[in-house]
């Protein structure tokens, strides 16, 4: 009996471990993936802000200024928004990858407790 608690229990730790372990491996895919679209979105925007830099000599008045500033403007919130949905992807795929993760150990943790129970009933 006290080995059979003892054993159930160290499978229990050790699905928890291996649980905890494949957590930490997509918290850190999940991470990689939302640094990078930060890394692309920067470039983006600095590109952006460079070409508009180089179209400001050819900037005549004031109209024209803000005529580019709006342009400018329209560019860089367009790819903000594309940032943004794609880091929305990103996010939802995670949850999906949590969800499946915590349904998975929830049956093989209740799987394990049903066999504890099935032995102990056998023992007594």
């Amino acid at each position: 009996m006290q080995n059979d608690i003892i054993e159930n229990f160290q499978k229990l730790n050790q699905l928890a471990l291996e649980n905890f372990k494949k957590l930490g491996e997509t918290n850190l895919r999940i991470g990689e993936q939302l640094l990078q679209e930060q890394i692309e979105l920067t470039n983006a925007i600095f590109e952006s802000t460079s070409g508009c830099a180089s179209k400001a000599s050819d900037i005549k008045d004031l109209k024209d200024a803000a005529a580019k500033q709006a342009e400018w403007a329209q560019e860089c919130s367009q790819k903000i928004m594309r940032s943004c949905r794609t880091s929305a992807d990103i996010m939802a795929e995670a949850g999906k990858v949590y969800t499946n993760l915590f349904e998975t150990s929830l049956k093989t943790a209740s799987n394990a407790s049903e066999k504890a129970a099935g032995k102990s009933r056998k023992s007594a």
